[in-house]
């Protein structure tokens, strides 16, 4: 697996570790200077779902994020989703072993849309 930094200079940003214990959030992408940055303090794997959301922001413009809030954090999901699946596939033999509640459970992936957005991602891997 690649790790976060490899990943991120991969998509020409900048990963810049903080203490998030005071801010409103886990993680953020910054449009201007290309950094994303992540709570220092978090777990491995929730340290690699933040990155992998943030990440999936690169491509929104920010300046109608006003407009179009729910769509770029739904898009940011699905590209943390997919991002998650493609490793996790990559670890089975068989695709068909793959459980999505199990999947779903180990990821804290807790709303329908997620599981929805699961499914689909896995039918267009798989596919």
């Amino acid at each position: 697996m690649v790790t976060d930094e490899e990943l991120c200079k991969q998509h020409g940003v900048e990963l810049c570790l903080f203490d998030a214990s005071n801010w409103h959030s886990q993680g953020f992408y910054n449009h201007t200077t290309k950094v994303i940055g992540i709570d220092k303090n978090l777990d491995p794997l929730t340290r690699r779902k933040t990155l992998l959301h943030e990440l999936g922001h690169i491509e929104h413009n920010p300046y109608s994020y006003q407009f179009n809030g729910v769509k770029y954090e739904a898009q940011a999901n699905r590209y943390m989703i997919r991002n998650l699946l493609e490793e996790t596939l990559a670890t089975l033999e068989d695709t068909r072993e793959f459980n999505y509640l199990d999947f779903m459970k180990c990821h804290s992936l807790t709303t329908v849309a997620d599981e929805m957005m699961i499914i689909e991602e896995y039918r267009n891997l798989t596919k």
